[in-house]
Parts: structure tokens; sequence; C-alpha cells
């Protein structure tokens, strides 16, 4: 097995592309790619109608983000165009306090850039810097690109949510599909910490 990729030492935005976090200014270029992202791939657990139903829903959402303390919400943009999104939200009860929950997405045209590997590292110091220890997420189990790279980067499968995500059909004559999700996490806290046994 091939050790995992630094996270922590990704390669640069490329030229004409930043990274940061969402502004006031950026409601119209958020809203827009929410409904894109979550429409081009059924890698998602949310539909595009269940981000933010308009401009004043993405506000609250950008608002929410940057005044809840451990959380963050970034972003890549090609000039005008935001094209990656990624979120960190830290638990709020004592004993999950050092967990942090985070998820990322590309535009599919920006595949193959680096921008998740970037985005990862961004969001992994973060949730350094807010005393988070774990890191965890769920990934959907056919996306098979997405397991490799988090796999790649040392988070580790801790299970599978059978059934958990319900594909509604086209048509009246297609049936039913389900998803399963893959719980991953990655532990950032120090080596010598002690595990309460079962």
């Amino acid at each position: 097995m091939s050790e995992p990729e630094n996270s922590q030492d990704p390669p640069p935005i490329p030229p004409g592309m930043i990274l940061r976090e969402a502004g006031p200014d950026d409601i119209i270029g958020l809203l827009r790619l929410g409904r894109e992202l979550l429409s081009e791939t059924n890698h998602f657990v949310r539909r595009p109608e269940e981000r933010a139903a308009d401009l004043s829903d993405m506000r609250r959402i950008v608002d929410y983000y940057a005044v809840t303390p451990g959380w963050a919400m970034i972003h890549v943009w090609n000039g005008t165009e935001a094209v990656a999104e990624g979120v960190l939200s830290v638990g709020g009860l004592a004993r999950t306090a050092h967990v942090g929950t985070l998820g990322i997405g590309i535009l599919r045209r920006y595949w193959g850039r680096g921008l998740g590997r970037r985005m990862m590292a961004d969001l992994e110091r973060r949730a350094a810097e807010y005393g988070v220890e774990r890191l965890e997420f769920t990934v959907l189990a056919h996306n098979r690109r997405a397991r490799d790279f988090y796999g790649r980067l040392g988070y580790s499968e801790d299970g599978r949510r059978v059934r958990s995500v319900r594909y509604a059909p086209d048509s009246p004559s297609e049936p039913v599909r389900y998803g399963d999700e893959i719980a991953l996490s990655k532990w950032i806290g120090p080596a010598d910490c002690m595990t309460i046994g079962d």
C-alpha cells in the first residue's frame, strides 16, 4: 500500500484562480455554483433545490458560516466564476467538539487540476487551528473516484450506511433506486491519546 499523499503540501492553485472565504458580494456566484454542482452528478445527497432556494437563502448560509465558531466556507474562483466549494463544521457538544465534518465539491470541468487537494489542505489547516482532532464525512459508495482520492489523503473507511440515500425514479415506470454512503474519517489529533475500551 502506498503512503498517503500529503494534503498539507498541495499543488498551487492554477494561474488565474484564487481560493478564499465566501463574502457578501459572492452570493449570486455561489447560488449558481450550488445549482450547477448538485445538478451535474448524482454524487451528492442534497438536490439542487435543497441547498438554497434563492439569494436570501444563500446569504443566510454564507452569513451563518461566517459567524459560527469553528465553521468555514471556502471557494475557488476562476475570475468571476465560483468553481469549487469546501465547508467545515465543528461539533457543538462538549464530547464531540473535537470532531469536524467537512465536504468539498468541484465542478466537473475543473476536475484533475489539484483543486480538491488544495481545498482539503486548507480545511484541514483550519480544523487544526480550531482544535479539531478528528475529521469525518460520508461519500456515496458509487463515487469510486472520490473514495480513492480521500484514501490517498489518509482518510479511512469507518463503515457503510446501507441504502441511506433514495433516488426517485425519473418516470413512473422506473424503479426507486438506493445508494449506500461510506463513512470516512481521519485522525489529526495527538498520536499518543488514550481510547476507552469496550
